[in-house]
């Protein structure tokens, strides 16, 4: 029951969006509560450093994502001023936010602290990066809509999670996981809102759509049972996945179409155009119907409300007696503005689309009362090669508009065209993530 535990805990609650418009009468109303779990960063090597302690002097090698944010956290906890720190960047296995890299290079300065002038190398086992780097919060967002004449005439939206950032950096304490178990142990700096527009927990829950009436409430839950931190997209992978699912929900009560009824809801060219080109890529139909087995689906989102328009459409297959979800088919339109890279904007739109997937099939951190118990990739599986959809993407490129930022841009209109995929297939609507087969075949009964 962790979605009802973090419920009950204290939280701070902050209205991010308020349009006030009468409700019409006769309005058909419709609500829908949507679960993500905490998602682990499993990077394919775990986390390392290197550190030296010679003459008063610290150095650090690490793959820390801020050497600077690492620097002043490692001089609070090692007592030493922030300037006989040297923290240097290597290569190192990377991560989309934060994992154990900056962990690492705390415990490794902490034991070549007892070695003056020897390096100590410190190297995570899979193991210890399962259990202790961070993870990408779990979320709950509860939905209210309504609809009249083939429009949605009301909108509420409520969001709970951790916070989205706890690193290095921070003020107010040490975000280094062995500063809290030291002699003297320091405390970790205290959890905080990320504010709009870009959002943490929060990230993309003002949806791009035309609501003449709409309340949007963050409600960001300070204790932290398990410990959590940036993990790419923040609350966009969860928060655009609860929009556009329950964007088709409110189309299937109008009978629409979910590629018009986006469009009807939308007066931003850019947004319609991304829409548009991926219906047009994919051979969209609005008479199309699932067969019990194969369907498709839709997402859209403009990240952050600020970079990249992403739309997606995917195609699924469903194995009833297995429960299994195959993704055989993705297709992504993609404005990111003036291009300056076509194949590197491709690359990174194709990569998020893997990578939420994986997320959205698959992964899933569990635990007990004591202990996490995905440790390995046995217990915490991942998208596997030959599980890899084909994925065509197509860029609108505008030369005389800024260029935006798309590294993130795909994740959340990917699980969004996944789940409404496995609607429009199967008859049934699952909110709660991952999709997996225990999941599937209890939804099909």
């Amino acid at each position: 029951n962790v979605h009802e535990a973090l419920r009950a805990l204290p939280m701070d609650n902050k209205v991010i969006s308020d349009k006030q418009a009468p409700l019409p009468d006769g309005a058909t109303a419709l609500t829908a509560t949507y679960r993500k779990p905490y998602l682990s960063h499993a990077s394919i090597g775990p986390s390392c450093a290197l550190a030296q302690v010679e003459g008063g002097q610290w150095t650090v090698w690490t793959h820390s994502q801020g050497v600077f944010p690492l620097q002043e956290h490692m001089s609070g906890a090692l007592g030493v001023k922030a300037s006989d720190i040297r923290c240097i960047h290597v290569a190192g296995s990377g991560c989309y936010g934060h994992n154990g890299a900056d962990d690492v290079a705390l415990d490794a300065a902490l034991l070549a602290r007892a070695v003056p002038g020897r390096p100590v190398r410190v190297q995570w086992m899979r193991e210890d990066e399962f259990a202790w780097a961070p993870y990408g919060a779990a979320m709950t967002m509860r939905l209210q809509g309504a609809v009249k004449d083939q429009r949605i005439v009301g909108w509420n939206y409520d969001v709970w999670s951790n916070t989205h950032t706890t690193r290095p950096g921070e003020p107010g304490g040490v975000n280094l996981l062995a500063a809290w178990d030291l002699a003297k142990p320091v405390a970790p700096a205290p959890p905080r809102m990320i504010a709009q527009p870009a959002g943490g927990g929060d990230r993309n829950a003002i949806p791009l759509y035309d609501f003449p009436r709409q309340h949007i409430v963050n409600h960001l839950i300070r204790p932290m049972p398990i410990r959590v931190s940036a993990l790419r997209t923040l609350g966009a992978y969860a928060n655009v996945w609860a929009v556009e699912s329950f964007l088709d929900e409110l189309a299937a009560v109008a009978n629409a179409d979910p590629v018009q009824w986006r469009l009807a809801h939308l007066t931003d060219p850019r947004a319609r155009a991304v829409i548009e080109r991926v219906a047009q890529m994919a051979g969209w139909r609005a008479t199309d119907k699932g067969d019990g087995t194969r369907g498709r689906g839709i997402g859209f989102a403009r990240y952050k409300t600020l970079a990249c328009y992403v739309a997606v459409i995917a195609e699924i297959e469903v194995d009833h007696t297995t429960g299994d979800v195959r993704v055989p088919q993705v297709y992504a339109a993609a404005d990111a503005g003036q291009i300056i890279n076509p194949d590197g904007l491709a690359n990174q739109i194709e990569g998020g689309i893997i990578q939420s997937t994986s997320w959205t099939l698959k992964e899933a951190v569990a635990f007990t009362r004591e202990r996490v118990t995905t440790h390995d990739w046995a217990t915490y599986p991942i998208l596997r090669f030959p599980e890899v959809p084909r994925v065509t993407v197509e860029l609108i490129n505008r030369p005389g508009e800024r260029s935006l930022g798309a590294g993130e841009g795909s994740q959340g209109p990917t699980v969004a065209a996944i789940a409404n995929a496995f609607t429009h297939a199967t008859g049934k609507r699952l909110r709660e993530l991952p999709l997996s087969p225990d999941r599937v075949k209890a939804a099909l009964g």
